[in-house]
């Protein structure tokens, strides 16, 4: 007996194509499943606590910024967390005196805003994940409110 017949049957059962087709669906569905069984490895939900730096904002900004607010990430809309600190300081902006020296002097304009934010993420080997976005010490963030936008830093991160 021979395992393909004269028709094109394997054991004379069912077509070769036919059993090519059944065994490429069970294969596909099987990987599937095992990817949803998976976990990630070395990714752990975290609260994490970033230290945000906002530069230069008029008073108007700085006065709507409050602790407690939620805020989003702009283009994602994904909850980065609450903000539990903030520190309002008046920017410093580098003058040319008469005599040439260059000094720092505080700006009457503008302030800079250093923001506490604390969200839940994920913390693994490769990467910190806040919301939606990987986050790194330098990394840019736009937050955002129903009554504010404002462009960060990321100073500092702490898992916790």
């Amino acid at each position: 007996m021979s395992f393909i017949d004269n028709k094109g049957r394997f054991f004379g059962l069912i077509n070769i194509i036919d059993l090519l087709i059944i065994i490429l669906v069970v294969a596909v569905i099987g990987r599937f499943t095992l990817k949803t069984q998976q976990k990630s490895a070395g990714a752990v939900t975290k609260n994490i606590e970033v230290v945000l730096h906002v530069k230069e904002v008029r008073d108007a900004t700085a006065d709507v910024i409050e602790v407690g607010d939620i805020v989003k990430e702009t283009k994602t809309n994904a909850v980065l967390g609450e903000i539990t600190n903030l520190d309002v300081k008046p920017s410093d902006t580098i003058v040319e005196t008469a005599d040439g020296r260059v000094v720092t002097y505080p700006n009457p304009v503008y302030k800079d805003i250093y923001i506490t934010l604390i969200g839940s993420g994920s913390a693994g080997e490769n990467a910190i994940v806040l919301g939606s976005n990987e986050i790194r010490v330098g990394t840019a963030l736009q937050l955002k409110t129903n009554m504010y936008s404002v462009t960060t830093t990321v100073m500092s991160i702490n898992v916790q």
